[in-house]
């Protein structure tokens, strides 16, 4: 057992064994009990760069700090927030919604909804929880944004942990785009169509809102039949489909026209790429990616698409601590 496991023993499980071991009586079966203590959870609203910013902080307080960015661009963090427990017992683990996103504030200036201002974003969370380094995650969009802020501040970096990238290229994206299109159902892209162009969704009202966002996510599980289980964490509200909405549209433009590798090779932290095998993100996009970094490595989920996390929690979370603990044993 690994001195992390012994930690997480300590302060999170505990564990009582029962054992029959009167030779004069029959022998009873070992039974054992884990009762989970309850994680150190903070959620509260810091301005950042004049923006309010919903966190939710777990874990260890005095652990090395994990940031984490979500998807999107305009999704928030709750999707995340149950996939990464296991790591609470030494790490610092930092959720917040981006900047427009979620239960974050939408700037008064729109024009401040761009990757410079997201990089600043973190680089201004970094110093508020007064950080020398952090160890950046990002899921999807995230780790696009992950890697810009590497770009620019790259000894600011522990450790890098790239999950689901989003395409490294604009040719990738628009292969991620016919991929996606190519799985869905023929009922869903016309029922998708329906509702996006009902007077429901352009009011943004959330039960058809979130219909159309868990329609259009299909395609990006394995197992498509799970996306309702998925969505159980993704609570949208008219403020936050819209703000979703607009987010989106207007970080549209940087996904034409753009090659994220060739900006990164300043990046020289430790990192990993973990992706599912039936990521709709093309295979050559993680490989161009995992090949530019100087000192990554990738990890394949099998049978799983592009949340990993929620598809094959245990193999993730395998690939995860072994990055971040070597002598790590599941």
């Amino acid at each position: 057992m690994t001195v992390n496991q012994l930690k997480w023993n300590a302060l999170f499980v505990a564990i009582a064994t029962l054992f029959a071991c009167n030779s004069d009586q029959p022998k009873e079966a070992t039974e054992t009990v884990e009762q989970q203590v309850e994680i150190p959870t903070e959620q509260k609203t810091i301005e950042i760069n004049g923006v309010e910013h919903f966190f939710t902080i777990k874990g260890n307080s005095e652990g090395e700090p994990i940031l984490f960015l979500h998807g999107g661009p305009g999704l928030s963090h709750n999707y995340l927030l149950p996939y990464f427990d296991e790591l609470a017992a030494n790490y610092q683990l930092i959720f917040y919604d981006q900047r427009g996103s979620g239960k974050s504030a939408f700037p008064e200036d729109t024009t401040s909804i761009n990757i410079a201002a997201f990089v600043e974003d973190i680089e201004a969370i970094r110093k508020h929880f007064d950080k020398d380094k952090i160890t950046l995650a990002g899921h999807s969009w995230g780790s696009l944004l992950a890697l810009h802020y590497g770009q620019k501040y790259p000894d600011n970096l522990t450790q890098l942990i790239l999950i689901s990238p989003a395409p490294t290229t604009s040719a990738h994206y628009e292969k991620m785009l016919s991929n996606m299109q190519q799985k869905r159902k023929e009922e869903d892209t016309k029922e998708l169509v329906k509702l996006m162009m009902s007077k429901e969704f352009e009011k943004r009202d959330p039960e058809t809102f979130t219909k159309a966002m868990k329609i259009g996510d299909k395609a990006n599980l394995y197992d498509q039949t799970k996306v309702d289980e998925l969505y159980e964490l993704h609570n949208y509200n008219e403020k936050t489909a819209g703000n979703f909405w607009l987010v989106s549209n207007i970080m549209e433009k940087n996904f034409f026209n753009y090659d994220i590798t060739s900006e990164i090779n300043n990046i020289t932290c430790p990192s990993i790429i973990i992706i599912g095998d039936m990521d709709n993100v093309p295979f050559a996009s993680n490989q161009l990616l995992s090949e530019t970094l100087k000192n990554t490595k990738l990890e394949v989920i099998k049978e799983t698409g592009h949340y990993p996390f929620f598809e094959d929690s245990k193999a993730f979370s395998n690939a995860l601590n072994n990055f971040l603990n070597p002598e790590y044993q599941d």
